[in-house]
């Protein structure tokens, strides 16, 4: 990640507390002065956030705009379904932005989530299909996303020296992101 910093201007003292605690832990960091401004009433600024509801998308912007890019070429998403708690993973130009947990019921909503806070050029998002959650899954969000493609997981969540993700599920889901765009 490039060295950018942010300044945040903000008047409400409950939203400046949960937006830097947010932008830390995406390990932005912060400044009285930069090129790039969050605030709450400077109408002039980068990203203006008018309440708590917005930090979520505030901090994706902000991701973004710290590595020098309005949006991301590549948002990979790639979930894996060993179980019906799903592990979402989401990658923005080869680095992983987040991940998420959901169940089959509420993994709709949460890839609208990502899709509507990262702003992005190009999106894959690949579904591990090698158990019935990963195919029920897959019938439900083919519906909304037909571009979306079936990844076979065979040896995703093993260890490897290319991919040094600690967390087995985390794992598999980076490597189903990637594997979507082929």
């Amino acid at each position: 990640m490039d060295n950018k910093k942010i300044a945040v201007r903000i008047k409400d003292p409950r939203l400046y507390i949960k937006l830097i605690k947010e932008l830390r832990k995406k390990d932005i960091k912060i400044s009285d002065n930069s090129d790039i401004l969050i605030s709450d009433y400077e109408q002039s600024a980068n990203i203006f956030i008018k309440n708590e509801e917005e930090i979520d998308n505030t901090v994706a912007k902000a991701v973004c705009l710290v590595r020098g890019k309005r949006e991301f070429n590549e948002l990979l998403v790639g979930i894996d379904t060993n179980s019906p708690d799903l592990t979402v993973v989401t990658i923005g130009d080869g680095e992983i932005l987040e991940e998420d947990r959901a169940n089959i019921s509420g993994i709709e909503d949460v890839i609208e989530e990502i899709l509507s806070r990262y702003p992005y050029k190009r999106l894959y998002i690949g579904i591990g299909t090698g158990n019935k959650y990963g195919e029920l899954v897959y019938k439900l969000l083919s519906l909304r996303y037909p571009f979306i493609k079936k990844v076979d997981e065979t040896r995703t969540s093993t260890k490897n020296h290319y991919v040094n993700i600690k967390d087995k599920d985390v794992r598999a889901g980076f490597l189903i992101a990637l594997r979507a765009t082929t």
